[in-house]
């Protein structure tokens, strides 16, 4: 085609055409080709594939486990998630012959048996788990092992020093914050870490990353609320919200950079803010139409700007509760190519 193109018409009208070519068609088939991928992947309500069943007890047992280490601990929460871990067990158990060493099977049994002791004298709640949970699987989560799932303690204090932590120190111990202290925060606490963050790659160098910090009380719980993902908490003492600037790119073929670019820009400040002894919690922005609209009025986000993440912000409080989250290992999940 390219050949014919060159041969038969004139060099202006061939470079006409490969720009327009090039152009927003380019786009949109990179962007249906893209859906159409994941539309084959993800896991839906439906899906029956083994990392599709992993990935959704992941996301119930998570949920359980914010329930587990919410401050203002509510008894009798999580039927819903319950009901949809219990479904999810089931079917990977009859998939996996040697389900009981899987890491996130092992994290859900984990969360379970802590649901289940920490509601040892309501028996209401006992009742309803054990009829939607096996015997056997209630058995086997009363007897694992805390430390692969559930709820984690630790106090303010322990943070201390993260300042002279090594890296490996950093990243270990760092864990996501919901609830903070009641001490405010100001953006001179919070900028080192911005400013350190800024040394993150990006392509090219066109640093496309655009960083809000907000501290109205009011405009972030107007925020959080079309977020969804931060019910049952305090509204924190501050809220940054991640950007990408798609101006800086230059083809079609990076439509998607600005979320690689940003990602990696909000993990380097979630780990800056740890090292300043800063709490903080991820927030995602992945949102329907109508949220999407009211955000970008909220915080006049302009067209140009792809929505990357919010991130939670304040002072850790005395004693802290959060999710374990038990992580895969690097041979989970690392293919070594040698030849």
């Amino acid at each position: 085609m390219k050949d014919y193109l060159k041969d038969n018409l004139p060099m202006p009208v061939v470079a006409l055409i490969k720009s327009v070519l090039n152009g927003y068609p380019s786009l949109i088939m990179s962007s249906l080709r893209e859906s159409r991928r994941y539309n084959k992947a993800y896991a839906k309500d439906t899906a029956k594939g083994t990392k599709q069943l992993e990935s959704r007890m992941m996301y119930f047992t998570h949920q359980i486990e914010k329930g587990l280490s919410h401050k203002d601990f509510r008894y009798g929460f999580g039927k819903r998630p319950l009901q949809y871990l219990a479904k999810t067990l089931s079917l990977y158990q009859q998939q996996v012959p040697n389900y009981s060493d899987s890491m996130p099977y092992r994290s859900a049994l984990v969360a379970l048996g802590e649901y289940l002791r920490r509601h040892a004298n309501h028996e209401d709640t006992l009742i309803y788990v054990k009829s939607i949970f096996p015997v056997p699987t209630v058995d086997a989560a009363l007897k694992m092992n805390s430390a692969e799932g559930g709820s984690f303690h630790f106090s303010e204090e322990s943070k201390k020093n993260n300042a002279v932590l090594t890296f490996r120190e950093l990243s270990t111990n760092r864990h996501s914050i919901r609830e903070f202290s009641d001490r405010p925060i100001t953006y001179d606490e919070i900028k080192p870490a911005v400013e350190l963050a800024m040394r993150t790659p990006s392509v090219c160098n066109r640093q496309p990353t655009r960083i809000r910090v907000i501290l109205n009380h009011d405009l972030i719980s107007k925020a959080l609320k079309l977020q969804g993902g931060f019910n049952g908490y305090a509204t924190p003492p501050a809220l940054i919200l991640l950007t990408a600037d798609n101006r800086v790119f230059m083809a079609p073929q990076e439509h998607n950079e600005g979320y690689t670019d940003g990602g990696l820009f909000g993990m380097s400040l979630l780990l800056a803010l740890e090292e300043q002894g800063i709490a903080s919690c991820p927030l995602n922005t992945m949102f329907r139409k109508g949220p999407e609209k009211a955000t970008r009025e909220l915080l006049n986000i302009p067209s140009y700007e792809n929505l990357v993440m919010y991130i939670a912000v304040g002072h850790f409080p005395d004693q802290c509760v959060t999710c374990v989250s038990h992580r895969f290992r690097a041979d989970d999940v690392v293919t070594v190519i040698d030849k």
